[in-house]
């Protein structure tokens, strides 16, 4: 399926908490010392937790139990990973102020959506119909949803027989959503790089003329 070419444009490892909370701020360029500074604050870790809380829709308590300092070791993979989708997308910083106001709502896309978006967008119904019909199509859904995710298989199994996984757990539709927003910003920075077709700019030429 040429449409799984979309994904890769996705990061391939996931990002480290420190180092994104450094974005989100907008410390990350400072000096060693003004750093230190910065992440000693009084203020600083609890607004850091504050942050993770509200881009993964989950409690202060679970996100403590990653550890007692601004590393927070105790972090799943799969959140690294979104943190790294989260950065490609730009959207963390842009958001700080709401996130810091409990005004943010992180977005959700379920497995269903997220599945037609990257393997069937842009076929025909015929083309759709012959894809979903084929033996290997729930294994298709089971990989992308691994590769993109990175989780494991049997995980994404039990979630479900057809394409729903309707039992799939809410953060990582939270990370399917920054998943899309990420391939969306790289892909229109893609288009924005670009050189004008001969023809385009041609007709820029003499218009200006």
């Amino acid at each position: 399926m040429k449409n799984c070419e979309i994904l890769k444009k996705l990061p391939k490892k996931g990002l480290e908490p420190r180092q994104f909370l450094r974005h989100c701020f907008g410390i990350a360029e400072l000096t060693p010392s003004e750093l230190l500074e910065e992440e000693t604050d009084s203020q600083y870790r609890k607004k850091c937790i504050t942050v993770l809380c509200a881009i993964f829709d989950i409690q202060r308590a679970t996100v403590r139990k990653w550890g007692s300092d601004l590393n927070f070791e105790g972090m799943p993979k799969y959140c690294r990973v979104a943190l790294a989708y989260i950065y490609a997308a730009q959207t963390a910083p842009h958001e700080l102020g709401n996130i810091l106001k409990g005004k943010y709502a992180p977005p959700s896309v379920d497995a269903q959506t997220f599945l037609e978006k990257v393997l069937l967008n842009g076929l025909s119904e015929q083309q759709v119909l012959q894809a979903v019909s084929h033996a290997n199509f729930r294994g298709t859904c089971v990989q992308t949803l691994t590769q993109v995710l990175h989780i494991g298989t049997k995980s994404v199994q039990d979630w479900g027989q057809d394409m729903s996984f309707r039992k799939m757990p809410q953060i990582h539709k939270h990370t399917l959503g920054y998943a899309l927003a990420a391939i969306s910003q790289v892909s229109s920075t893609d288009a924005s790089l670009k050189p004008s077709k001969p023809a385009t700019v041609s007709k820029m030429l003499s218009t200006a003329a």
